[in-house]
């Protein structure tokens, strides 16, 4: 039996396009079925709940920076701040730390120790928790206000551990 060439060609055609369509089906098919299967492993990804830690706080070695809504962010620059903190802790050559507010609400939690004001600028008033030996108190600041504590007021050392924005 011999072959004709003409339709030798016409059958490996047929194949060649049978074998294309065949592997673009596949290829599909393989491509959706990856896209539906899960990571085996999600341990490394990151969680979905927000912890309100502040960002960066490992760096920052002037005060310990715990948490926060956001809404007050340590200022670099003192001038142009609405909370300034006078305080004897070591690191601050210039023996203040301020902060910059965001929002009309605001809270952040820190650890601040031998404050001895809290100053208000801005429109801004605050609420300052401030721990004195073993017990804890709160100083309203009023806008634009100014307030001793601690030594500032001939007393004990005092220890700022938060600040709420009250207005």
């Amino acid at each position: 039996m011999t072959d004709n060439p003409s339709r030798t060609r016409r059958t490996a055609r047929r194949w060649l396009a049978t074998a294309a369509v065949t592997a673009a089906a596949l290829g599909g098919a393989s491509a959706i079925a990856a896209a539906d299967t899960t990571p085996a492993d999600n341990s490394a990804a990151p969680p979905a709940v927000e912890d309100f830690s502040y960002p960066g706080a490992a760096a920052i070695t002037k005060v310990k920076l715990l948490r926060g809504d956001g809404h007050i962010m340590l200022a670099a620059d003192c001038s142009k701040s609405q909370i300034q903190i006078g305080t004897l802790a070591p690191g601050n050559p210039d023996n203040q730390i301020c902060f910059t507010v965001t929002g009309t609400t605001g809270s952040l939690s820190l650890q601040l120790p031998d404050v001895f004001f809290v100053q208000t600028s801005g429109g801004r008033a605050v609420r300052a928790g401030l721990t004195v030996g073993t017990s804890t108190q709160t100083v309203d600041v009023p806008t634009n206000g100014f307030q001793g504590v601690g030594v500032g007021t001939g007393g004990d050392s005092a220890a700022l551990v938060e600040l709420t924005v009250t207005g």
